[in-house]
């Protein structure tokens, strides 16, 4: 699960690149460019503990400093970023948070046929009350849960980059930890390793047809009280990746998913899983995107696995160089297998974005959700309207 911090870090710089707003870096005598940004905000949410009665409201102050430095030869690129994210509760100080963000990247070409890919982040994050792994216990909560996560992932790819046909050896290392609620979070603490092998066909119509394939070790430093729950997953998927044109390009993929627990106690699955991603630019200046997704995951609290499928539906239109409206819909449906529990969770977005200054954006939003579960206590409305300045050189 990405962090909030990784995610809001990421939309700053891609967002930077999209926006009237067009930061300058810096330029050193080393070849890196720096790009400094600053996000600041404030925002009103009105339930800031996802419970479904007593809410607690606050106005909450956010601050995300981020620097960004890369390095382009045209043969090898280098880019290394750092980020802060706090935000204040005006009502509840027990709440405030400072995450941060370490990450870097090498990329190079190492002959006419070999590309080499490695990427590595840190992260010291945390999950809302009543988010995440303490979902409906809220109230027995005085802090936000805590956790820190690094990751290492590369991949070699063989093949000239006019020939139609590559291969893709790729690894991926995860580590998570909690860092306090230690009596909730103490089985949680895990490591995975994934390995795999995705081959690609460019075709003459702009459409690359692919084969994913990939196996993950899944190990928990903790044994559950319940039952171990360490396992192997094999993932096979196979599909297309397009970009016919300015209007459209997107991804579909389908195949076929299995997860196999070391204990014989905990069920195991087997199924479809797939990804869908369709991007649609009827004007040059409005874009649709439409996403769907099926698999199976390990649940935060209880239950053997979580059968996940999701939804996805977004709208941006550029109104003109200055201002930008976004439209968004997200839903989450989550099948719990051990246990007797089902969830959906719908998401609605609003934003609209007005270039004030080549360096400053302000942006206007609300994001609505509401969330239903079979299990009592769980279910929830949350509102949230807020400001946010982008700041950049």
């Amino acid at each position: 699960m990405k962090s909030k911090l990784a995610i809001m870090t990421a939309l700053a710089f891609t967002s930077a690149g999209v926006q009237a707003v067009d930061p300058q870096a810096i330029k050193t005598e080393s070849g890196f460019d720096i790009t400094p940004l600053l996000s600041t905000g404030l925002k009103y949410d009105d339930n800031i503990t996802s419970v479904s009665a007593n809410e607690t409201d606050s106005w909450i102050m956010t601050v995300l400093p981020s620097l960004k430095a890369s390095r382009d030869d045209g043969v090898t690129s280098l880019e290394f970023s750092a980020a802060a994210y706090h935000g204040n509760y005006f009502s509840s100080s027990s709440d405030n948070f400072t995450d941060t963000l370490l990450g870097g990247l090498f990329n190079t070409q190492l002959s006419e046929q070999g590309k080499l890919n490695v990427k590595a982040d840190m992260v010291w994050g945390h999950e809302d009350r009543g988010t995440g792994i303490t979902e409906g216990l809220n109230n027995n909560l005085d802090d936000p849960t805590r956790f820190n996560n690094q990751t290492l992932s590369g991949y070699y790819e063989y093949g000239a980059v006019a020939a139609p046909a590559r291969v893709r050896f790729g690894a991926r290392y995860f580590n998570k930890e909690y860092m306090n609620q230690r009596e909730v979070t103490q089985f949680r603490d895990y490591d995975s390793t994934m390995g795999g092998i995705n081959f690609y066909y460019d075709t003459l119509s702009g459409t690359t047809a692919v084969l994913e394939t990939s196996i993950v070790d899944i190990g928990y430093d903790f044994v559950d009280p319940e039952a171990p729950r360490d396992s192997k997953e094999t993932n096979v998927k196979a599909g297309a990746e397009w970009q016919i044109s300015a209007l459209t390009s997107g991804e579909f993929k389908l195949g076929y998913q299995k997860k196999e627990f070391d204990d014989s106690t905990r069920d195991d699955f087997s199924g479809v899983a797939w990804t869908v991603n369709a991007n649609w630019a009827p004007l040059t200046y409005s874009n649709f995107n439409l996403g769907t997704g099926r698999k199976a995951k390990d649940p935060l609290q209880g239950g053997d696995y979580i059968k996940e499928t999701t939804y996805t539906l977004s709208w941006y239109h550029n109104w003109s160089e200055a201002v930008q409206t976004q439209l968004a819909y997200n839903r989450l449906e989550e099948d719990y297998v051990g246990i007797n529990r089902e969830d959906e969770n719908d998401s609605y977005t609003a934003s609209i974005k007005y270039a004030f200054r080549r360096f400053v954006d302000v942006s206007l939003f609300t994001t609505m959700t509401d969330k239903t579960s079979s299990v009592p206590g769980i279910e929830f409305d949350r509102n949230i309207v807020g400001v946010n300045f982008d700041f950049s050189l």
